[in-house]
């Protein structure tokens, strides 16, 4: 039989109070690797699948010995030891919380996480979360979880981890404890990603596998060879290619803003959500007409912003965006772009220059005249409030530049908005009127005061 070295990872505890000792920095215990298989080497049977956490109920009895799952035995305490149940300072909820933290990290991967034993008989992987320390596993060990070893290729079933529920309280520091120790078994390493779970960066904070390819790193963590070869590893596609994909509903795109057929100016404002099982994004992209036209990154929201020089008429606008796990979805919208104008161009039949823009009628949502709640109901920015009635409204000037039907009010201070004349009276901007015919309310709309003559 070939002889291994084995690595043990160890991870390190979060900050404490001010007045308690610092943690316990990041260690290797005994250095000790399962070193990569030879190429071309084929294992005999597969790995298990099945990962078990175990909150030690009652206390957990390990024996030492070759490391193995099923028979509680390890290559890490000197002899026969017992660990503290996980209920010794926690309770159900809390182990609830934590179970749900490491089936999310694991989510897209074909990795079954169970809290039930699968007995003696059946092959699987395992974690032991107690409620006690490192030193209860061996004298003087100090951290706050171990593994036997780093498994390159996998190669290795029925490994068997621990965490140390007295280290911190710190439920995502414990989730991210559990999965970094299970996955040491796998054959992953340390890596500098703060949001990874095989990183020591940032330990406390919420680490899903990461879709990226990064440096390793020592427990000093400066940049290393990783223990299984090379100096870069991708966790995410690692998981991927070691246990393949679960079988999950795809991703999604929901565009919040445009709505369908909505009418909106050029550099109109598009929002869109993605909706994954995997957390995390890898960015997203909108396009005009199939053209790509502007893109976010990894940590920024599906928010874009419409070309200012995009033509009147129909548009498609398309939104793509990629999961945590590099799956991507897209979804689009048709909307109406209104055209530009002015003296010399004129608008199309059915709509009116206002603004420098040619605008719909009352007849369309967020049209001239339409019925509106806030500004953004209206394609011009401006709802009106006036007598109980609010209206999408536009800018105008003193000379009345208003479609039929239309006037141009103004006000002390205040640019002019169009507003229906109506047949019962009219509107006066003389001082005889009694005071203003509208304000700025700087609240979300125009509010409009009409004084109306005296018959």
């Amino acid at each position: 039989m070939r002889a291994a070295l084995a690595l043990v990872a160890v991870l390190a505890a979060p900050s404490l109070a001010v007045a308690e000792a610092p943690p316990p920095p990041p260690i290797v215990f005994e250095n000790r690797v399962l070193p990569p298989l030879p190429q071309g080497t084929i294992a005999l049977a597969p790995i298990s699948h099945t990962l078990f956490v175990n909150k030690c109920a009652g206390g957990c009895t390990v024996n030492r010995g070759q490391d193995d799952s099923r028979t509680n035995r390890s290559s890490i305490p000197s002899g026969t030891v017992s660990l503290s149940a996980w209920s010794t300072l926690y309770d159900e909820t809390k182990w609830n919380a934590l179970i749900e933290c490491v089936e999310q990290t694991f989510i897209p991967f074909n990795v079954q996480v169970v809290t039930t034993d699968p007995g003696p008989t059946a092959a699987h992987f395992e974690v032991m979360v107690t409620g006690g320390s490192a030193s209860q596993l061996r004298a003087g060990l100090n951290a706050g979880g171990v593994a036997p070893f780093i498994g390159c290729n996998a190669q290795y079933n029925n490994g068997l981890s621990f965490v140390f529920g007295a280290t911190t309280s710190d439920l995502e520091y414990l989730c991210g404890a559990v999965v970094q120790e299970a996955a040491h078994v796998w054959g992953l390493d340390h890596e500098l990603h703060k949001d990874d779970p095989m990183t020591y960066l940032d330990l406390g904070t919420l680490k899903r596998f990461q879709n990226q390819s990064v440096q390793c790193h020592d427990p000093e963590l400066n940049p290393s060879a990783c223990e299984c070869g090379g100096t870069m590893q991708n966790s995410y596609a690692y998981m991927l290619q070691t246990f393949g994909a679960s079988n999950l509903p795809p991703a999604t795109v929901s565009i919040a803003t445009p709505l369908e057929g909505q009418w909106v100016r050029p550099g109109f404002p598009v929002r869109a959500q993605l909706m994954s099982v995997i957390s995390g994004s890898s960015g997203g992209s909108m396009s005009v007409d199939g053209m790509q036209v502007s893109t976010s990154n990894a940590s920024a929201p599906l928010a874009f912003n419409a070309p200012l020089t995009l033509a009147g008429g129909e548009h498609t606008v398309t939104v793509t965006g990629s999961d945590g796990g590099g799956r991507t979805a897209s979804a689009s919208v048709k909307v109406k772009v209104t055209a530009a104008c002015s003296s010399t161009m004129p608008c199309a039949s059915g709509t009116n220059c206002i603004g420098g823009f040619c605008v719909p009628g009352s007849e369309v949502d967020g049209g001239l005249g339409a019925t509106c709640t806030s500004n953004e109901n209206c394609i011009t920015n401006q709802c009106g409030s006036a007598d109980g009635e609010q209206l999408c409204t536009g800018a105008c000037t003193s000379d009345g530049a208003c479609p039929s039907g239309y006037s141009c009010i103004g006000g002390e201070g205040a640019a002019g908005v169009c507003w229906p004349s109506g047949d019962s009276g009219g509107c006066s901007t003389s001082e005889s009127s009694g005071g203003p015919v509208f304000l700025l309310a700087g609240l979300g709309f125009v509010a409009i005061v009409i004084r109306r003559r005296r018959r």
